[in-house]
């Protein structure tokens, strides 16, 4: 036993970081090993990004192709769904039996699931591909938590900006690609998804040769029977009934159900009180479960987790809204729209590269997410602003602001949180906070749909029959002309009884402005809520002490062995 006590001792990270100050001047250099590791796990989150991008912007064309068009939102709902149920227990047990194999196992399954789509036959088929998809992202958190850990601290904003660069890329090339396939042939989009299946076969073989870390210490100390009661298997269970109950009933509402209807409220109720429930167990049940005391003991943590909720709240109101807008006010078809969205994504590939280098030379993180806060919000009051009159150009400035917010905020976030974190609890802080992103989306999602329904069902029939009822439109055709207007076909405009070109003009103008109204109402919840991410970010420290040399767990031998060595003969000769 005494022969392999060094690999562990190398490898845990339970009592680095609390004196940061004795490790600074302890140099170890990394090798291409490493490098090699983190660009492995970019390859992860290129494909991941790419099936989130796929699953939105084909929905509707895989919907309406297997006959099911009205079920289009539950492919991105499933990967919200089962990110939201594995990510934590993996987090989790990743600290157990090691990070590879749960992301090989969960990415082979994104394989899996990439395939099934890509062949489905029937929506069943494809909404199960899809599971299998959203499967892969269990390993989210662990792909996050890689870079922070085997590089130095003083780079971790490197290793962050590096992943968000390859999500931007991921992002931006599923987005042209997938414009750009259905621009020919709606049926294009099972290419799409052969496309993804070969890139996550790509992130597999990346892994497995890439990515071969050390045994990490409670690997190898506890057996099996003590990994399992080591896990929290009530806290995983109560709060991933709790959030997949919670999504499902915030997919349902207004889609197609009210929020009386029992399909929401059922699940809804069940979820709050599973939430509950394991706020509870969390609190007065345990000290070391998911919600672990440890993460709690100071203040940039919880500031993160809320911080992260914002993001994820307006970063999913800006993927699906605003090229909806632009198709739906100037007329464009939605692969010209997607070129503006895309500039989102190229922005803050640029933006995280650039906040990678600042943060890193000034060991500055509440500045950057200021900032990317105050973008996002002054992208949301100018969306509240738009109409057709201005020029389609300035969508493409618009969308610049957005991708700066984006970038500036998502990796010193997660910097913020590992910095705010034990070093041996990095992989479950990532787990909450990528959780907690999730959550965002689902909420802002419900939150948006309802505002704009609401607001259209208010505004559509007020604003036609103010347009049309003073040139002589008689008011018993009205409800017909609105079903028309409705569902956005003007043969069935000109078959209404009574109407003629100027009636038609006018109540298209009359939609055209209630679709305007509505669309502002949505922007401005979401700018008060980046407003609340302002706010909170004020409050997230600058830890420049952290911003050292230590590596917490290497995934070169040689690099824990010199590093263990140099800090020995520091604490010896002090």
């Amino acid at each position: 036993m005494s022969d392999s006590t060094p690999k562990q001792e190398v490898t845990t990270t339970e009592n680095v970081g609390e004196d940061s100050a004795d490790q600074v001047e302890v140099k170890v250099h990394i090798h291409a090993k490493t490098i090699i590791a983190v660009l492995a796990v970019c390859s992860i989150f290129f494909v991941q990004l790419m099936a989130v991008v796929g699953a939105g912007s084909l929905g509707r064309y895989m919907a309406t192709s297997l006959g099911s068009s009205t079920l289009s939102a539950w492919f991105s709902s499933s990967i919200t769904i089962l990110t939201l149920a594995t990510i934590l227990p993996i987090s989790q047990a990743a600290d157990y039996w090691g990070r590879k194999n749960f992301i090989l196992g969960s990415t082979a399954l994104g394989l899996v699931g990439a395939i099934m789509v890509s062949r489905a036959q029937n929506i069943a088929t494809a909404i199960a591909g899809m599971v299998l998809v959203g499967s892969a992202f269990g390993c989210q958190s662990i792909c996050y938590a890689i870079p922070s850990e085997i590089l130095h601290r003083k780079y971790r904003a490197y290793g962050q900006a590096t992943t968000n660069i390859s999500s931007g890329m991921g992002g931006l090339s599923g987005v042209l690609i997938s414009g750009a396939l259905v621009k020919s042939d709606v049926q294009n989009w099972r290419i799409y998804w052969y496309i993804c299946a070969a890139l996550f076969a790509v992130g597999l073989v990346g892994i497995f040769f890439g990515y071969n870390p050390p045994k990490r210490e409670l690997e190898v100390a506890m057996g099996p029977r003590e990994k399992l009661q080591s896990m929290d298997w009530i806290g995983s269970l109560l709060i991933a009934m709790g959030l997949v109950l919670l999504v499902v009933a915030l997919q349902y509402s207004g889609n197609p159900y009210t929020w009386k209807d029992g399909h929401v409220l059922g699940p809804f109720i069940s979820g709050i009180l599973c939430l509950a429930a394991f706020g509870t167990w969390e609190w007065k049940g345990t000290d070391s479960g998911i919600l672990n005391h440890r993460l709690f003991y100071g203040r940039d943590f919880p500031l993160a987790i809320v911080a992260m909720f914002v993001e994820g709240l307006a970063f999913f109101t800006v993927t699906n809204y605003f090229a909806y807008e632009l198709v739906f006010l100037h007329g464009i078809n939605s692969f010209t729209a997607g070129l503006r969205f895309a500039v989102v994504f190229i922005t803050s590939i640029a933006m995280a590269f650039a906040v990678g280098v600042y943060t890193t030379f000034t060991k500055r993180i509440r500045e950057p997410l200021v900032a990317g806060f105050l973008c996002l919000t002054l992208f949301c009051v100018l969306m509240v602003y738009y109409h057709a009159g201005l020029p389609l150009a300035n969508s493409f400035g618009y969308a610049t602001i957005a991708g700066t917010g984006l970038g500036f905020i998502l990796s010193n976030l997660m910097v913020a949180a590992h910095m705010g974190t034990p070093p041996d609890m990095i992989s479950l802080s990532s787990g909450l906070v990528t959780a907690i992103r999730s959550l965002g989306g689902a909420v802002g999602l419900a939150i948006n749909n309802s505002i704009f329904n609401s607001s259209l069902k208010a505004q559509i029939p007020s604003r036609v029959a103010a347009a049309v009822l003073p040139l002589g439109f008689s008011p018993q055709n009205l409800g017909p002309l609105i079903g028309a207007l409705s569902i956005q076909s003007q043969a069935a405009v000109r078959a209404v009884p009574g109407v003629t070109p100027e009636i038609a003009g006018a109540a298209g103008a009359a939609l055209q402005e209630a679709f305007k109204v509505s669309f502002s109402k949505l922007w401005i919840a979401a700018a008060v809520f980046s407003a609340v991410g302002v706010i909170g970010s004020c409050f997230i420290s600058n830890p420049k002490s952290q911003f050292n040399e230590h590596i917490d767990a290497p995934v070169e031998l040689e690099v824990a062995y010199a590093q263990e060595a140099a800090e020995k003969r520091r604490f010896n000769s002090a």
